[in-house]
């Protein structure tokens, strides 16, 4: 389907969910559900959508939202094409369809960051974290926090039959024991399998590794593609490199691997490039070096939920830094250190 008439399909979506369509369009939008399972599958979780964000709506009271602020910010976050103005009145019964829509769905997700939560016909359920982290507490009362940029679904089966999900980006879990039914997350081309433990598993499609660190109890790292599998204890991880095809394992060295998380961050001796990096990862930032910085430019500091403000400006006091933001790049022009 061309975009012109994907977006057209969801303006008529919209509208039919409303209650506010022509008898014609009425007609014109059952016929493109009628083309095919994709856009059936599409209208029914753009519905579960709709409900659930109507009944937030209806009753959310929360004076301090600024739906306009938010409904920008969402529209950047999913890179929409098109930006409308919207208005709202708030002495209007009648409310623009897409604003109501829009500022249903925040309120619902505005602290937790998602981008959507929703159950399909068949009742699988999907998460997804947009620009903030997500914690979510599974059936089962196993415990996820998903990084930004992630998503995880399982269906209804999950604590039932079984307790496999799929996961997308990364997430940190803490899973209760069950030994009758271990915990299974699968990924595009791994799978991690666990009876009760805590670990985080690195798997956005855009890297080129898939990385999983064990903080405690045991997890079988499967590379099914080249069906090798290894198993890791307390304090070791496991890679797989997908061009390459590899799979190693080893000791993890990486003392903030949960930093995106617990935003708690520990520097002993690093050099400054490695520092960065874990301030990009940590923040979501894009800090650059294009100084010439010396070997024994070394960092040693414990960062404990601070802002990124704080922590470059101890950098900056304790290495003589010198930096300048450039649109959403922070650069890093000279160190005294």
């Amino acid at each position: 389907m061309n975009n012109d008439r994907n977006d057209s399909a969801k303006e008529l979506i919209a509208k039919y969910l409303a209650g506010e369509t022509s008898t014609a369009e009425e007609k014109e939008l059952l016929g493109w559900i009628a083309e095919s399972r994709e856009n059936e599958s599409h209208y029914l979780k753009a519905k579960k959508v709709f409900e659930l964000a109507q009944r937030h709506y209806q009753s959310a009271t929360n004076p301090d939202i600024n739906l306009d602020q938010e409904w920008d910010h969402f529209v950047n976050t999913i890179n929409s094409r098109k930006k409308k103005t919207i208005q709202l009145n708030t002495g209007e019964k009648t409310v623009n369809l897409w604003f109501r829509m829009a500022a249903a769905i925040l309120l619902l997700v505005v602290s937790g960051g998602i981008i959507y939560y929703f159950a399909t016909k068949d009742n699988d359920v999907h998460y997804q974290s947009a620009d903030q982290t997500l914690h979510v507490e599974l059936p089962d009362g196993s415990l996820v926090t998903l990084n930004r940029n992630s998503s995880l679904s399982y269906t209804s089966a999950f604590g039932k039959d079984n307790r496999i999900i799929t996961l997308e980006g990364e997430a940190f879990f803490d899973v209760v024991r069950d030994p009758q039914k271990p915990f299974l997350i699968k990924t595009s081309e791994v799978s991690v399998e666990v009876l009760g433990t805590s670990f985080n598993v690195e798997a956005y499609d855009s890297l080129e590794e898939i990385k999983v660190v064990v903080e405690s109890g045991v997890v079988r790292f499967v590379a099914s593609a080249i069906k090798e599998e290894v198993e890791l204890t307390a304090g070791k991880q496991a890679t797989y490199v997908r061009e390459s095809r590899q799979l190693t394992s080893g000791e993890n060295e990486d003392v903030n691997f949960q930093s995106w998380s617990t935003r708690k961050i520990i520097f002993d001796g690093e050099d400054l490039h490695s520092v960065i990096e874990t301030l990009n990862k940590t923040y979501h930032v894009n800090i650059v070096l294009s100084a010439d910085v010396p070997a024994t430019c070394a960092v040693t500091v414990t960062f404990d939920n601070q802002s990124l403000e704080s922590v470059l400006h101890v950098l900056e006091s304790t290495l003589n830094l010198t930096y300048r933001i450039n649109g959403d790049q922070i650069e890093i022009t000279d160190a005294g250190c």
